[in-house]
């Protein structure tokens, strides 16, 4: 018999279907009749965390390391709205998440009942989908549309790209002791995956131009690794005539790739030198400031953008061509125009990257303990197979500085480069990889998600290295904000907080170090630790470090 939670049931049935089985579960009232769908279905892997925010980063990391759904699920009012941080860079990384919140019955908004907001649509444009499912089933016309509905959500989390859905459900009362046998036909509609190639004549197109330019640039933005991209680019970047630029969180590593941008920008002379005629970007967002002024000002003749949902993005200003396929697909296609022109093109950023290297290593033979140093010796201390995720601001920038995989794989979420989550999504990606993941953090971003470790599913694979200068360094590397006068009361946010003592309250391991014999030492005893997690607190001066920097890039220059 139908009842009036059923179309819960096939919610949970129509993941099942999917293979979306991780689900993060909030705890609350008016959720109880998921909790109790969820929590009875022994082929979900469920997870428990109190803070909305840090769990929703907890999925985020999740799905971001494991490539595949994970579902949240929170109570009404409030709790939905922690989610969103997390949400939008989930939409903007293309991470999928399955958002699932509970709501009050629609009679019920604006008329005084305890928790209880608008959430319809409560996500906006930071969603690929969003649904409401039918607050009461009556009848197989109700499970139908409750079905038709979440097929739809379910197909938009991965179709046309990934990124997080919504799916909102009112809940009236009783809460407890419903059914848990599923009752009704499960009506079930697969979106089929349809493989984008281009038409005969827009292949001779793209012939044409790529045969006629003689400085071709590909700029990579962030990815997961990929072998077949990785591979393909190594080709194409053997030719005289094309470039690839990759930054850290690219994942696509080879000798023959310029992977320092700012670095090699720093050291140039003559810009049109190494201005493109053809640009060719993909991938997800680019860290480097530096690349996007140099290309904005150079205006290449033209550039293609290939994205299989978003090709029309314009971020250099150049855009002349938008290829809405999936890159792989596209490079197998320009792999098939030969060798290209004659070109001193790529000899000529290879000299610009060997140059910039020299430079590099002569400055950090001396350079003092500082942000810079840290990185320096923290580079080529990594272990083999260690996950790297890059807390926004310091971290992510001083990263680009350093060529090679150093690591086994970078992840961070500059979807939109929000200080807060890292913390909580290198929790959520450790617990899916199983491999040594190491969080390196600023002190800001570290306090400002440290329920991150609020988590009993923290794993002893989890390290993290937090950077603390006592304050935002990001606005001593950025210029601008000493200028103001309120460099220190408003800027850095100075403090005295440890975090060391914040860490030990959650029972990890716990180092510090305040020079580079104490940095050797234990980082050593970090990485040895295989017990339960662990945290290393660095300590650097913030002035000097932001003097070093910008010694750094004029170094560069001179």
């Amino acid at each position: 018999m139908i009842h009036n939670k059923t179309g819960l049931l096939h919610l949970s049935q129509l993941m099942l279907r999917r293979n979306i089985l991780h689900v993060v579960i909030l705890p609350g009232s008016r959720n109880a009749p998921l909790i109790a769908v969820f929590g009875s279905e022994k082929a979900f892997q469920t997870y428990t965390i109190v803070d909305e925010r840090s769990a929703a980063f907890f999925a985020l990391g999740l799905a971001q390391r494991r490539q595949e759904p994970v579902a949240l699920i929170c109570t009404s009012g409030t709790a939905a709205l922690n989610y969103a941080p997390a949400i939008a860079e989930a939409f903007y990384q293309r991470i999928p998440l399955v958002v699932i919140t509970a709501d009050r019955p629609a009679e019920w908004i604006d008329q005084g009942d305890g928790q209880t907001i608008h959430q319809t649509a409560i996500f906006g444009p930071h969603v690929r989908k969003s649904v409401q499912l039918p607050q009461a089933i009556r009848n197989e016309d109700d499970l139908w549309f409750n079905d038709r509905l979440v097929s739809e959500a379910l197909n938009a989390v991965v179709d046309p790209v990934f990124g997080p859905v919504h799916i909102n459900v009112p809940l009236a009362e009783p809460l407890y002791g419903l059914p848990l046998l599923s009752e009704g036909k499960v009506h079930d509609i697969r979106l089929l995956t349809v493989q984008k190639t281009l038409a005969s004549n827009e292949i001779n197109q793209l012939k044409h131009i790529w045969s006629s330019c003689g400085k071709k640039l590909i700029l990579v933005g962030q990815m997961t690794p990929d072998a077949n991209i990785q591979n393909m680019l190594s080709l194409l970047a053997r030719r005289e005539d094309v470039v690839v630029l990759t930054e850290t969180t690219s994942n696509c590593f080879d000798a023959s790739f310029v992977g320092c941008i700012d670095r090699s920008l720093a050291v140039m002379k003559k810009a049109e030198d190494f201005e493109p005629d053809l640009l060719i970007t993909f991938g997800g967002p680019v860290v480097s400031k530096r690349i996007k002024s140099f290309l904005r000002k150079a205006a290449p003749t033209h550039h293609w953008n290939v994205d299989p949902a978003e090709a029309g993005m314009d971020t250099y200003q150049a855009l002349t061509l938008a290829i809405p396929m999936a890159p792989v697909d596209f490079l197998d296609i320009i792999l098939s125009f030969g060798v290209g022109v004659s070109s001193s093109f790529a000899s000529n950023w290879q000299l610009l990257k060997a140059e910039a290297q020299i430079k590099h290593d002569a400055f950090l033979a001396s350079t003092a303990w500082s942000d810079l140093k840290i990185f320096d010796l923290l580079t080529n201390a990594i272990p083999d197979g260690c996950e790297i995720q890059l807390g926004n601001s310091t971290p992510v920038r001083y990263a680009q500085l350093f060529d090679g995989k150093w690591a086994e794989r970078f992840d961070s979420n500059r979807g939109t480069s929000g200080i807060d989550g890292s913390l909580s999504t290198a929790v959520g990606a450790a617990v899916a990889s199983q491999k040594t993941t190491l969080l390196i953090t600023g002190d800001l971003s570290f306090f400002y998600d440290s329920n991150g470790l609020w988590n009993k599913h923290l794993p002893s694979n989890l390290k993290i290295i937090v950077v603390n200068n006592r304050g935002g360094g990001i606005f001593r590397f950025i210029e601008g904000p000493d200028k103001t006068g309120f460099m220190e009361t408003f800027f850095e946010a100075q403090h005295e907080t440890s975090a060391v003592r914040l860490a030990e309250t959650y029972k990890l391991a716990c180092f510090d170090a305040n020079d580079e014999a104490t940095f050797g030492q234990a980082i050593k005893a970090l990485f040895a630790e295989n017990s339960r997690p662990a945290l290393l607190e660095v300590s650097s001066p913030a002035q000097l470090s932001g003097e070093t920097i910008r010694a750094y890039f004029s170094w560069l220059k001179a």
